[in-house]
């Protein structure tokens, strides 16, 4: 029976996901995808188990069916869309698991508290024993019976033990299928996770490099010459802030370059004078200071060729290093 549920729930995170890639091309309308969620998320609301042993699990799977309905009707990204079902789908499929584990749960308390009462009832048995020895030495007969009882005892020890051997076994099983809800959940939330991720690094176009997340952010933020940030450049230091206050833990470097022109002296620093400016320009929008170090190459490191005037603007940048997942974070070698 766990195999077929867990067979349903990959079957429907696969339908879901495979139909939000073609979803993607289509028109705003009737989203299949959207409506199966809908009908995950009503399926465990009229489900008084869930109402009453999951309410937690379903206000979730129901705020993610309100998002997907409010980007539907927004007519948002189809994908956003998409995967707000998904979400919605697989937290009502984790309420129906967790509710029906809760249930099972309660009822092995109901058996555990029937094998005590079967204990207690054995101790009385057990005393009325001790006493049916004490006379024994009156009656031979009285000794028979007596024996008798005492084993009818005994077999229902066995039975007792075998009834709460049963009952730890299913206790086991209940722990495991609430695990497995719970990695279920903690897989939806880091996938939506990633894809908030995935997101801003678009938004800030940034890429993935062996130093760790990469933002290059050219010449066009600063006067020919001069290291003070222009206002067109507030927008883009606010959308890098927010993505770097979301991750407080990850350390950053601030490193700026110039082109050829000039003497060496003047473009250290100027490059240094850049890279100050933008960490100042985010430690005022909330970017704590003792995570970030800042540096300037000057000429060095160009990206493009110098000989051209777009080659030189491309050279004269500043780049932000954002610490990867492990933390790590290298430095120019």
């Amino acid at each position: 029976m766990e195999k077929q549920k867990r067979i349903h729930r990959s079957g429907l995170a696969v339908s879901l996901l495979c139909a939000a890639v073609l979803a993607a091309c289509a028109s705003v309308g009737i989203n299949d995808n959207l409506e199966a969620a809908r009908a995950e998320v009503n399926s465990a609301s009229a489900d008084p188990d869930v109402v009453s042993r999951a309410p937690l699990e379903l206000k979730n799977a129901q705020e993610a069916l309100n998002r997907a309905d409010n980007l539907n009707r927004g007519r948002e990204s189809i994908a956003e869309v998409n995967h707000h079902a998904y979400l919605a789908a697989v937290r009502a499929q984790t309420a129906k698991d967790l509710a029906r584990s809760r249930r099972d749960t309660d009822e092995m308390t109901r058996m555990q508290g029937e094998v005590d009462r079967l204990r207690l009832a054995n101790r009385t048995r057990e005393a009325n024993v001790a006493r049916a020895d004490a006379n024994m030495a009156r009656a031979d007969a009285s000794a028979a019976r007596t024996d008798a009882a005492i084993a009818r005892d005994q077999a229902q020890v066995a039975a007792q033990q075998a009834a709460a051997a049963s009952v730890q076994a299913q206790s086991a099983t209940q722990q495991a299928d609430i695990e497995r809800a719970r990695a279920a959940q903690s897989a939806a939330d880091a996938a939506d996770a990633r894809e908030k991720l995935r997101v801003v690094i678009v938004e800030l176009q940034g890429k993935e490099t062996d130093r760790g997340l990469l933002v290059t952010l050219g010449d066009v933020l600063f006067q020919t010459g001069r290291a003070e940030l222009l206002p067109n450049a507030g927008p883009r230091m606010d959308k890098l802030a927010s993505y770097l206050n979301q991750f407080p833990d990850k350390s950053l470097l601030i490193e700026g370059y110039t082109d050829s022109v000039g003497s060496d002296a003047t473009n250290q620093e100027l490059s240094i004078r850049r890279a100050e400016a933008v960490r100042a320009a985010l430690a005022q929008r909330g970017v704590s200071p003792t995570r970030m170090a800042s540096r300037g190459y000057g000429e060095q490191f160009p990206v493009a060729s110098n000989s051209s005037a777009e080659g030189r603007a491309m050279n004269r940048r500043v780049e932000v290093v954002v610490a990867d997942d492990r933390g790590n974070l290298k430095p120019r070698a």
